[in-house]
């Protein structure tokens, strides 16, 4: 089930969800109440660890295979996870106030 936003429960899309995953977790904005959330931090930890332990087993069990036959492996553990990860990421609602100043006054 995709996630909702925590302040109109609208459902997010799952591509919002992905395009925040593979350009650096950018924050997400509702389509209704224009709330911003941004991925929390075990979600982060867990796209970190869904993403590189599959691709470091795969390369030291793989090491003394050709390149083509370790990155093809690889890749398909990317596109994998990164399609279901929108399922599994939880977003929390991003502090209000941003200092676009930053701290200069």
């Amino acid at each position: 089930m995709m996630q909702r936003c925590t302040e109109c429960n609208e459902p997010f899309k799952w591509n919002q969800l992905y395009q925040s995953l593979w350009f650096a977790f950018r924050p997400v904005r509702c389509r209704k109440c224009g709330t911003v959330h941004k991925v929390g931090s075990a979600s982060r930890l867990l796209t970190v660890f869904l993403l590189l332990v599959p691709m470091i087993y795969i390369s030291i069990v793989m090491r003394n295979l050709g390149l083509l036959e370790v990155i093809l492996p690889i890749a398909a553990v990317i596109a994998l996870v990164s399609l279901v990860l929108p399922f599994f990421l939880k977003y929390e609602k991003a502090e209000s106030s941003i200092d676009t100043n930053y701290g200069n006054r």
